[in-house]
């Protein structure tokens, strides 16, 4: 098998949600404003369970969490910005 992108869904929903990737994160944007989707390699390599959510502009933040990236959904009104589990 080749590698490829594959994209995964995170829901807005103050959840953290378990995602199996066997590559780095290239891109992550929102075409949904209740969804910031992801996309990432996919390899040949073991996938590893990591663990994300979304958290909305002002919303406090737990510690050890790594902001991964920021997408804005449409209309521009709502920016979210996705963590991971440290």
């Amino acid at each position: 098998m080749s590698d490829a992108i594959y994209r995964y869904e995170v829901p807005v929903d103050d959840r953290w949600h378990p995602l199996q990737l066997s590559g780095r994160i290239v891109h992550v944007d929102c075409r949904n404003p209740r969804v910031v989707e992801v996309w990432a390699l996919h390899t040949r390599a073991s996938a590893v369970t990591r663990t994300f959510r979304v958290y909305g502009t002002g919303q406090p933040l737990p510690p050890d969490i790594q902001h991964i990236r920021t997408a804005i959904a449409p209309g521009g009104e709502l920016v979210w910005h996705l963590f991971e589990t440290a």
